[in-house]
C-alpha cells in the first residue's frame, strides 16, 4: 500500500533545477546506451560487412587498393556482377507474392468492423506506397540481413495527418545489443542516426523553450561521428555542422547530426476499484500522479482511501538527442516502437543477422579473380617468354622484345638465328595452365550452391531437354530454402499491422472519408473511433497470408483453380468470378476491365444484355402465367370434388337419421300397461307407445329422487354470530 497523501512538491526554482538535472541525467543515460550498442563488437563488424554487402550487390566487388594494384601491374579490372542477379531474384519473389494483413475480431458481432478496419489498412498503405517501401526494406534484408521501416503520421502537409510507411536505411539504425530474437522483438531500445539535417529542419523538429532556445551547437550530436570502435573516422564527410564558430556560413550548408531514441521504461501503476462504479466490477489502472489525485479527491469528499495494488507496466518513450537532450515525450505508438525491423539469418556467435550476399562474396570474389588472372595469362604468356643474349638474336633488341609478345606483328631476327635451313617460323605459344577454366567455372557455379538459389530461380537454365514440371519443382525448392527470409517478413507484417491498427483507431478514426475497394465498386466511408479504441490491439487478431510456396504464387494458385473450375464453374455466381479474378495472372488493368464489364452487365448497362434479359423475363413471365393458370384450374377441380363429396356425405347422414327414426317407430313394443297386464303393439302405434313409455319411466325416476330429497330431515347452519347461512341434510347418528 502507498500513502497517497505524501507529496513531494517543491518550490518553483527547485523544481526547475531538478528538471535540468533530470534532463542531464537522462541525456547521459541515453548517450551511454547508444555508445554501448553502437560500439559493441557485433554491430561494429556488422556495419562494416553490411557496407561491403551493398558494394557487392552494386557491382563494387574490389576495394580501391586492389584496383590500384591491378592497374599498377597493368592487369585488366573486370567484374562480372552475378550477386546482383541473385539478389534481384529473391527480391522479385517478394514482389510477385506480396502478402495482405487482415484484422479478425475476437468479439462476436464485429465482422463488419473487421472488414472496415482491413479496408482502412489497405487504404493507409495505398496512400503512402507502402508496398514499394517494404519491397526496398526486404531487399535490404536480402543483402545485409536487416530491413527497417517506420510507420507514422506526417502533419507537415496535412493537419489531420498523412499516413507514412517509409523505408529506413539499416546503417542508420542502432539497436539493443542484447536482443536475440527474430525481428528484434525482444529489444528494449533503438536509435536512429539522422545525418545531414539542416539547422532549419532541426529547429523545426525540436524548437525547445521559446524563452530559453537552444544554441546552434546544441543540435549537433558530434559525439556520434567521433570514432568507430576500430578507431577509424565514421561518416564524416565535412558537411556536418562545425561547432567552432568562424567565417560566413550559409544556413543551407550547415548540417547537423541528430539521434532519435526510442526505449522502454517500466513505471509504477496502481490497480484500484472504481469508487464511482456501483457494481464494484470496474478496475482502474492509474499512474502515480492519477493515483495521488484520486486520493486527494476522496479525502475532500470525506470518503475512505480506496485500496490499491501496486504493479509496473511498460511505457514507450522517445527523445531527440543532439549535444544535449532536445526533446522528450511518449513514443508515437502506444505499446509499440514506430520503427519495425525484419531480419534474415542469425549469426549466433556475433549476435547479428545476415542475408544471402554473405555466402556469395567469396565465390564471386574468386570467380572474378580467376577471370582476371586468366585474361592476364592469355595476354602475357600466349606467345611464350624467351631468354636470349643481348645482340645475338634480334636486329634491334628493344624492338624485338616489344614485338615478340605481339601475335600480329613480325619480329626480325639476325641471319642464322633460326638455324641453317628455316627462313621463317611461327611464334611459339605457351601452354595454358590446366584446370584454370574449370576453377573459374567452379567459382561461378558455387554462388548458386552456397546461396541455395539455382539457375531456374534466376531464369538462367539453358537446358532444352528439361521438362517444365521439373523446372517448376526446382523453383519451388528454392522457395523452401528462402522461407527463413519470408518468415521474417511475415512476422514483420504482423507487428507492423498492430501499429497500423493503433494509428487507425486512435488518430485516423476522426470521421474522415477513406476510399474502400469492394466487390461491387469503390466507395467512401467514414472512419469512426470504436468504443474500445484504447484496447484495440487486444480486441483483434492480426492475420497475415501464408508465406509463398511458389516462384509466382498467383500462377500456382491459378493452376490449381483451373483444375476445379470446369466442374464447379457453371454453379458460381458472378460475384464469385469477380473474387477469383484477383488470383489470375492477368494484368491489373485487364482484371479491372473484365470486372467492370461484369458489373455493367449486372447493372443492365449493356443494350444487348438488356435485350437478352428482356426476352428471358418474357419467357419466364409466360411460363409463370401458364403455371398460375394450371394451378387455378386444378384448385377449382379440387374444390368441386370436395363440395360433391360433402353433399353426398350430408345426404347419407340425413338418410341414416331418417332410417333410425323410422326403425324406432316401426319396432314392436312389448311392455306393461296401466293395469299391470302385458301389452304388445305392432307398426306405427307400437313405436309411438315405446317412445311414450320410455319418457314416462324417466319422469318416474326423477320424481322418486325429488321426493326422497324433500323427505330427508334438514338442519340449519349458523355462523359465529348466530346468523343462518345455509341448510344441509341432517347427519345420521
Amino acid at each position: 500500500m502507498i500513502d497517497i497523501d505524501q507529496d513531494n512538491e517543491a518550490s518553483g526554482s527547485g523544481s526547475a533545477a531538478r528538471k535540468v538535472g533530470d534532463a542531464d541525467a537522462l541525456f547521459r543515460k541515453l548517450k551511454g546506451w547508444f555508445k554501448r550498442d553502437y560500439d559493441s563488437e557485433g554491430q561494429t563488424r556488422w556495419r562494416r560487412e553490411a557496407r561491403e554487402d551493398f558494394d557487392f550487390e552494386a557491382g563494387e566487388q574490389l576495394t580501391a587498393e586492389d584496383k590500384q594494384v591491378l592497374q599498377d601491374l597493368r592487369r585488366p579490372v573486370v567484374i562480372f556482377n552475378q550477386v546482383g542477379t541473385y539478389v534481384d531474384s529473391v527480391a522479385g519473389q517478394e514482389v510477385a507474392n506480396r502478402q495482405e494483413v487482415q484484422f479478425i475480431p475476437r468479439n462476436a458481432g464485429d465482422v463488419k468492423k473487421n472488414e472496415l478496419l482491413t479496408s482502412a489498412a489497405m487504404w493507409f498503405r495505398d496512400q503512402c506506397d507502402a508496398e514499394d517501401e517494404e519491397s526496398d526494406a526486404f531487399r535490404d534484408l536480402v543483402v545485409c540481413g536487416m530491413g527497417w521501416t517506420e510507420t507514422r503520421l506526417d502533419y507537415e502537409d496535412n493537419p489531420q495527418g498523412d499516413p507514412k510507411i517509409e523505408r529506413v536505411d539499416p546503417l542508420e539504425m542502432v539497436w539493443d545489443s542484447s536482443a536475440k530474437k527474430r525481428n528484434l522483438i525482444d529489444r528494449r531500445r533503438q536509435f536512429q542516426i539522422r545525418r545531414n539535417i539542416t539547422l532549419d529542419e532541426a529547429r523545426a523538429l525540436c524548437p525547445g523553450d521559446p524563452e530559453n532556445p537552444f544554441e546552434d551547437e546544441d543540435y549537433n550530436a558530434s559525439w556520434v561521428d567521433d570514432r568507430d570502435a576500430d578507431g577509424t573516422p565514421h561518416e564524416n564527410d565535412g558537411r556536418h555542422y562545425d561547432k567552432e564558430p568562424g567565417g560566413e556560413r550559409d544556413a543551407d550548408d550547415e548540417c547537423v547530426t541528430l539521434v532519435r531514441a526510442q526505449w522502454i521504461e517500466r513505471v509504477p501503476c496502481w490497480l484500484v476499484l472504481d469508487p464511482f462504479d456501483q457494481t464494484g466490477q470496474n478496475i482502474l489502472t492509474l499512474d502515480e500522479e492519477e493515483y495521488r489525485d484520486l486520493g486527494k479527491k476522496m479525502k475532500i469528499a470525506g470518503a475512505p482511501t480506496p485500496k490499491a495494488v501496486k504493479q509496473t507496466r511498460k511505457v514507450y518513450r522517445q527523445a531527440y538527442l543532439g549535444n544535449v537532450l532536445l526533446e522528450i515525450g511518449d513514443a508515437p505508438v502506444r505499446g509499440r516502437f514506430s520503427f519495425q525491423c525484419m531480419t534474415g539469418k542469425r549469426d549466433r556467435n556475433r549476435n547479428t543477422f545476415f542475408g544471402v550476399v554473405r555466402a556469395m562474396k567469396d565465390p564471386s570474389r574468386w570467380a572474378n579473380k580467376w577471370l582476371m588472372q586468366t585474361m592476364h595469362i592469355m595476354n602475357s604468356t600466349a606467345k611464350g617468354g624467351i631468354a636470349v643474349e643481348r645482340g645475338q638474336f634480334f636486329d634491334d633488341d628493344d624492338a624485338g622484345a616489344e614485338s615478340w609478345a605481339k601475335q600480329d606483328q613480325v619480329t626480325f631476327l639476325k641471319p642464322g638465328a633460326l638455324g641453317q635451313n628455316p627462313k621463317m617460323m611461327a611464334k611459339p605459344s605457351a601452354q595454358f595452365p590446366q584446370g584454370s577454366f574449370e576453377l573459374m567455372q567452379f567459382a561461378f557455379g558455387a554462388m548458386g550452391r552456397v546461396s541455395g538459389i539455382n539457375l531456374e530461380a534466376v531464369g538462367m537454365q539453358t537446358g532444352s531437354g528439361q521438362a517444365a514440371a521439373l523446372d517448376l519443382q526446382r523453383k519451388q525448392a528454392v522457395m523452401t530454402l528462402m522461407q527463413p527470409l519470408f518468415d521474417g517478413l511475415r512476422r514483420y507484417r504482423k507487428e507492423q499491422g498492430r501499429v497500423l491498427l493503433y494509428l487507425i483507431e486512435n488518430y485516423l478514426s476522426d470521421g474522415r472519408l477513406v476510399k474502400i475497394q469492394g466487390p461491387e465498386n469503390a466507395k467512401y466511408v467514414q472512419l469512426v473511433r470504436s468504443a474500445y479504441a484504447d484496447d484495440t490491439a487486444q480486441g483483434y487478431d492480426v492475420i497475415v497470408d501464408e508465406a509463398p510456396t511458389s516462384a509466382n504464387q498467383k500462377e500456382y494458385t491459378w493452376a490449381m483453380l483451373q483444375q476445379i473450375l470446369p466442374v464447379i464453374g457453371k454453379m458460381l455466381p458472378p460475384a464469385t468470378w469477380l473474387a477469383l479474378l484477383k488470383y489470375s495472372p492477368l494484368p491489373t488493368s485487364a482484371q479491372k476491365d473484365i470486372s467492370d464489364s461484369i458489373q455493367q452487365a449486372q447493372q443492365g448497362g449493356d443494350p444487348e444484355q438488356q435485350k437478352r434479359d428482356a426476352e428471358l423475363q418474357f419467357v419466364q413471365a409466360k411460363q409463370q402465367a401458364d403455371i398460375d393458370a394450371h394451378k387455378a384450374l386444378t384448385a377449382a377441380r379440387v374444390d368441386g370434388i370436395r363440395q360433391e363429396a360433402a353433399a353426398k356425405r350430408d345426404a347419407d347422414m340425413e338418410h341414416a337419421r331418417h332410417k333410425a327414426v323410422m326403425d324406432g317407430l316401426t319396432t314392436p313394443f312389448i311392455g306393461t300397461g296401466p293395469d299391470g297386464q302385458p301389452v304388445q303393439m305392432q307398426g306405427q302405434d307400437g313405436g309411438q307407445a315405446a317412445l311414450i313409455m320410455s319418457f314416462l319411466a324417466e319422469m318416474r325416476r326423477d320424481m322418486n329422487t325429488l321426493a326422497a330429497a324433500m323427505n330427508t330431515p334438514k338442519q340449519l347452519i349458523r355462523n359465529e354470530q348466530g346468523d343462518i347461512v345455509g341448510i344441509a341434510p341432517m347427519q345420521q347418528g
